[in-house]
């Protein structure tokens, strides 16, 4: 058979690669070539692409201490990434709250100990004036109850009378001054305990600022590469900055052991799954390749910014070797086979068309094309596996064949053409 136009061009620049896949060229009605494939049964493989990061799967936290006992603001942080020893200081807190702390702190329990001390003396005067007065009135009730006013022949009935009330006044006076005497005891007793109470109050944040003077520093707790923890939006810490006792600073990872952490997207999820397998490679990096397993995919997906209608699955891959000089924290992109079958029939996307309703192929017949009818099953970017309609052998065309055949042409699918025959 005669070589179509063009087909000379393509021979000379691929010829290998057409021999393999089995591709030729027919010619149109037009006089335009229309380039074919023989179809053949082999492996499918349906693949997706993700980006993510590398992290380790063992870490050290790096936390502000516990033993501030209040929230503490970065004045300095070692960068993101670098070398440190054990014991090298990798976060300073900044002392000016600390310090205010513990100046306020003491400036309480002196203010504290004046209280004390006012309530005691204030306390002890007005006890003693208390004592005086109950001392007096019972001595005044004594006086009354020597001199009562009885004798009828020489007392008038007035004056016995106004003797009783005074005896009865004294007695409600020694009673009343007994009485302030013990509730003046009791408020004495109260103001002090308040007083002392203060002033323990101010020695704790003292000795609590004392002990955030003493835990500015945070120091590495062994050799490694100090690595900065992102928070939820993903921004790293920051000098000035304020953290709480215990809250995450960094880590210092095990470099021995990375892992991938990936975003796929939700589109492509379909099939993803635990044990999934395929191939990651480090950003910017030749030579880094090596298998990857999915271990977990988180069950919902979720949008990567913030009012982005887009989701991804986040996605764990571990690793089959780590690379020597990897890091954590350097981009990656992995690629998942998320199904692979073997012997089917698989066409690419731009060979597979619509008409009437149906999904059609336009099959070489007779040297031109006739629409044949398929069943498509799990499809790819770039190839669709058919399940019936062809069989090894078929040659169909790689774009639609009516292309630019007017209306008026014959009712058949395409006019006659000399078929090129690239065969297999």
């Amino acid at each position: 058979m005669r070589l179509g136009r063009g087909a000379s061009v393509w021979a000379a620049a691929g010829g290998a690669l057409a021999l393999v896949a089995g591709v030729g060229f027919l010619t149109g009605t037009g006089g335009d070539t229309v380039a074919t494939m023989i179809v053949s049964r082999g492996r499918f493989v349906r693949e997706v692409t993700a980006t993510g990061i590398l992290r380790a799967t063992k870490t050290t936290p790096v936390t502000a201490s516990v033993e501030s006992y209040r929230a503490q603001k970065i004045a300095s942080l070692a960068p993101d990434g670098s070398r440190v020893k054990a014991g090298e200081v990798v976060v300073r807190f900044d002392p000016y709250d600390a310090e205010k702390e513990a100046a306020d702190g003491r400036s309480d329990a002196g203010s504290a100990s004046a209280k004390l001390l006012r309530a005691t003396t204030e306390g002890e005067k007005t006890d003693h004036g208390r004592v005086l007065d109950r001392d007096l009135a019972r001595e005044d009730l004594k006086r009354a109850e020597e001199f009562v006013l009885t004798d009828e022949g020489i007392f008038s009935r007035n004056q016995r009378i106004e003797s009783e009330i005074d005896r009865d006044l004294q007695k409600q006076h020694v009673e009343t001054t007994t009485a302030l005497v013990g509730a003046g005891g009791r408020l004495v007793a109260s103001d002090k305990a308040l007083a002392d109470i203060e002033k323990q109050k101010a020695a704790l944040r003292v000795r609590q600022a004392t002990q955030s003077l003493g835990a500015l520093q945070v120091t590495a707790p062994h050799d490694g590469l100090f690595v900065h923890v992102r928070d939820w939006r993903g921004d790293p810490p920051r000098v000035g900055q304020t953290f709480f006792p215990g809250q995450k600073i960094g880590e210092i990872p095990d470099l021995s052991t990375l892992e991938a952490l990936v975003w796929v997207l939700e589109s492509d999820a379909s099939e993803l799954k635990t044990g999934v397998g395929g191939t990651l490679a480090i950003e910017g990096k030749t030579g880094s390749t090596t298998d990857a397993t999915v271990t977990r995919v988180e069950a919902i997906a979720r949008p990567r910014q913030t009012e982005s209608p887009v989701k991804y699955f986040e996605t764990t891959l571990s690793l089959a070797r780590t690379d020597p000089s990897a890091a954590p924290g350097q981009f990656v992109k992995a690629t998942l086979r998320i199904e692979e079958r073997a012997d089917v029939i698989a066409i690419p996307r731009g060979a597979l068309f619509e008409k009437d309703g149906q999904r059609v192929v336009y099959r070489s017949h007779r040297g031109g094309f006739e629409p044949v009818g398929v069943v498509v099953g799990a499809n790819s970017i770039s190839r669709v596996v058919v399940e019936s309609g062809l069989s090894p052998g078929d040659r169909i065309a790689l774009r639609d064949p009516l292309r630019g055949v007017s209306a008026a042409a014959s009712p058949q699918a395409t006019s006659p053409g000399q078929d090129s025959g690239s065969t297999p």
